[in-house]
């Protein structure tokens, strides 16, 4: 008579050592009680920012491409602010540049110039926007390169106003809307 101890086991150890994947278990710690961290804030002034903007160099390419949809506007605009030439030091460029990519201020101005620009290229008003903004650094400032595409709307999206512009399949409905 055999024995259970003599015959193979069910699971094979080697076997299930080789599908076993990641760490193994590992006791947790105990949590701390309180827990500390710096955080860095910067602020800038709204006037600053806007005699920046109205100093800058703009240049604009697009063109509006007929889609199945409608006429759509693809462009992007280059925005050069002169840092030096408004007397911010070469030691604050860097730190400039970082805040233009995360200060919202900064960021809507820079897609306002962008979609004024769009809308004279594209010949009519422009509908909502979608942007990209990139921020390098240029040999006589920091450059904010903004990637636009928008619908160029008709005269009757126009009269409509900017609930009955978009097209049906796309507008959302509001709770009275049947």
């Amino acid at each position: 008579m055999k024995f259970l101890s003599r015959t193979r086991v069910a699971y094979d150890e080697r076997i299930v050592a080789a599908k076993r994947r990641g760490p193994g278990l590992a006791k947790t710690r105990r949590l701390e009680l309180l827990q500390r961290r710096s955080v860095e804030v910067w602020q800038s002034t709204d006037y600053r920012w806007r005699e920046l903007f109205e100093a800058a160099d703009v240049m604009s390419e697009g063109a509006t491409r007929s889609e199945p949809e409608g006429p759509v506007y693809y462009g992007s605009t280059s925005v050069l602010l002169p840092l030096t030439s408004l007397g911010v030091a070469e030691t604050e460029v860097a730190e400039v540049i970082a805040m233009i990519g995360s200060d919202p201020h900064a960021r809507v101005r820079a897609v306002r110039i962008a979609c004024l620009e769009a809308q004279l290229r594209a010949g009519g008003p422009i509908g909502r926007v979608r942007a990209e903004l990139f921020v390098r650094r240029d040999r006589r400032g920091v450059r904010v390169d903004v990637e636009v595409e928008a619908r160029v709307l008709s005269e009757a999206q126009v009269a409509l106003g900017p609930r009955r512009a978009l097209p049906a399949k796309t507008r959302r409905r509001s709770s009275g809307e049947r």
